[in-house]
């Protein structure tokens, strides 16, 4: 397991979901379903929020984006909003080996 990859899980699920809410029941009020931006390496970076969608309910939602031009490199999504292992994972998946240890997050 990548360690820059937990190290950014664990930092935005802390963020954007502080109460590990897990979609059911009321949205308490310190769910955050912006986008936030990590670094991955000097030429890439992770925009990673939290969507609803119908048929599934909520998800992470992973975009991996040019640093200079914003084109979008690939798009992920997982289950599990309350949950820094499914979160590590997709992040893992996106990034292809590409996460640098000494990146901040967010950028």
């Amino acid at each position: 397991m990548n360690e820059r990859a937990v190290e950014i899980a664990q930092k935005h699920i802390q963020q954007a979901n502080p109460s590990l809410w897990n979609g059911s029941s009321e949205r308490p009020k310190d769910f955050d379903s912006r986008i936030f931006t990590y670094s991955v390496d000097g030429g890439t970076e992770l925009d990673i929020s939290f969507e609803y969608e119908k048929e599934d309910g909520w998800l992470h939602l992973c975009e991996l984006r040019d640093r200079h031009t914003g084109e979008l490199l690939n798009i992920m999504h997982g289950y599990g909003i309350d949950s820094p292992q499914n979160l590590t994972d997709t992040i893992e998946d996106i990034c292809e080996g590409r996460l640098a240890r000494n990146s901040n997050a967010p950028s």
